[in-house]
């Protein structure tokens, strides 16, 4: 009996001593925190960055028309996204230019510098934009306008290298956005689309590289030329041959010809009515700015279908 209670004494004390040291680590720990170790240490530095949206104005030009590239003039907003909110100290207008498959922050310059005013409306030409460069504006060229955000003597980037710019965060929010872009087009002209043209491809062959071609312009969406307007240079001849007529689709510079009958035969096949008409190609294309045009012909004549006859020009 003696034994026992000696035994649950030395457990107890045991005990104690466990809890004891537990205690004592518990308060070396505490003892090393200070006011400085909360959720937001204060040797970390915070700062309130203001929310800028940059908005094309629409009464502006929305894109860089190489056919006429004095006409651009591109207008965008630089406005708090929240209204009555402090605004930053300033903040400045860079624009990050890129050309490709996705975007890069590899080549950005400042625009405007020192903005203090809230809204802001700028307007750029294509001139200042190729000066900034100091490289002329070519089909695909992509510009990018953005704020540079100042808080206090703190910069923050639109397009850094590294990391998220200050418009990421409120992407796809109502109304905002991270930066006006303008891209080099070659729009479509319909006035380009009409005088002579030389053939560069007949992959039908009733026509002869070189040969001269007279487009007419019907609409702005619509010429017309005939195939074989110099029957005596050709290898065969297109009787009573009529005006095929052109569809273009300026949104994707895309040219096509509904089914038409442009003649009642060829010499050396018989007076069977000959029809014509685009089939589904990359060859439809047209491209303003080179003055281009390429079409994916199908001819028939009788019962016999001749697909794939690609015809290629280029104005004089």
């Amino acid at each position: 009996m003696i034994n026992l209670l000696i035994k649950l004494t030395d457990m107890k004390i045991r005990k104690i001593n466990i809890l004891l040291a537990v205690s004592l680590g518990a308060m070396v720990a505490f003892s090393g925190c200070s006011k400085d170790d909360g959720a937001i240490p204060e040797r970390v530095s915070i700062a309130a960055v203001p929310t800028i949206t940059t908005n094309i104005d629409a009464t502006g030009s929305q894109s860089i028309d190489l056919t006429n590239p004095t006409s651009f003039a591109g207008k965008f907003k630089v406005d708090l996204y929240f209204p009555g909110t402090t605004p930053p100290s300033k903040v400045d207008i860079v624009v990050r230019k890129w050309n490709g498959a996705s975007a890069n922050n590899n080549n950005v310059k400042v625009y405007k510098a020192g903005v203090t005013t809230f809204p802001t409306t700028l307007t750029v030409t294509a001139a200042e934009i190729a000066t900034l460069f100091g490289t002329p504006i070519v089909l695909g060229d992509t510009y990018d306008f953005a704020p540079d955000i100042y808080v206090g003597d703190r910069k923050f980037e639109a397009f850094p290298v590294v990391g998220n710019g200050t418009g990421a965060g409120l992407n796809g929010q109502p109304f905002f956005s991270e930066f006006a872009r303008f891209v080099a087009i070659c729009a479509y002209d319909p006035n380009i689309y009409q005088g002579n043209f030389v053939i560069t491809k007949d992959l039908w062959g009733d026509t002869f590289i070189g040969q001269v071609v007279l487009f007419t312009k019907i609409d702005n969406t619509h010429f017309s030329f005939v195939y074989n307007p110099y029957p005596q240079l050709a290898t065969g001849t297109l009787l009573n041959a009529t005006p095929i007529i052109v569809t273009v689709n300026p949104a994707s510079n895309t040219p096509s010809v509904a089914l038409q009958t442009v003649g009642t035969g060829w010499t050396y096949d018989g007076s069977k009515p000959v029809q014509v008409q685009t089939t589904a190609s990359t060859n439809n294309n047209l491209a303003p700015c080179a003055k281009t045009i390429s079409l994916n012909l199908n001819w028939t004549q009788g019962n016999g279908s001749y697909t794939g006859a690609v015809f290629q020009l280029v104005k004089q």
